[in-house]
């Protein structure tokens, strides 16, 4: 579906896009929440790591 600032939605798909992007909110992701905990480690690790270096480099 192509729109543009003209376009309008009826009310009933309105209320339905609305309707599924509520339920889809609350949907559990596994592979996302996988993703998003592989991530906090990464940038831990990389905290850590920096401020090791900065310490060293002192």
């Amino acid at each position: 579906m192509t729109h543009n600032t003209s376009t309008r939605l009826t009310d009933a798909l309105e209320r339905d896009l609305l309707a599924k992007a509520m339920e889809n909110q609350f949907r559990f992701r596994p592979l996302r929440a996988v993703g998003k905990f592989v991530n906090g480690i990464a940038s831990f690790t990389a905290a850590a790591r920096a401020k090791t270096n900065a310490r060293d480099m002192v």
